[in-house]
């Protein structure tokens, strides 16, 4: 019985932690992005936002894992990634949305980061 209380008791520290560093990355992805990638063609934005939130993720803490997992696009602007990660013991999900402000119609019109949310889902955690 104990062990069982264990395990929840893992998921949800584990949950809040990586619901913490979620929200905490918004804003750091925010500024990294705006700064480094101010204006780049829309067809590379959600590339290379991937590889900065990989990065990003890898610096704030050594023991989280972070594997893209999928990337689809909407309407030009609209950018959602799927991510798996995994601490020691669990396993979950991160999703992100992203939203950039597109001047022109063409794929390498430049793109400006508006907009990044993070979703993470306690029923997407296990050990």
């Amino acid at each position: 019985m104990t062990d069982v209380q264990k395990g929840k008791e893992v998921l949800q520290k584990t949950f809040t932690y990586v619901e913490n560093v979620s929200k905490e990355s918004r804003k750091a992805l925010m500024e990294e992005f705006s700064q480094k990638h101010k204006g780049i063609g829309l067809n590379s934005a959600s590339d290379i936002l991937r590889q900065t939130v990989l990065d990003w993720f890898s610096r704030r803490d050594k023991t989280f894992k972070l594997v893209h997992e999928k990337t689809s696009q909407g309407k030009p602007g609209d950018v959602r990634m799927d991510f798996l990660g995994e601490t020691k013991t669990v396993h979950f999900k991160v999703h992100l949305h992203a939203v950039f402000a597109v001047n022109g119609q063409s794929p390498d019109s430049p793109a400006f980061l508006k907009e990044v949310n993070f979703l993470v889902d306690s029923r997407e955690f296990s050990m």
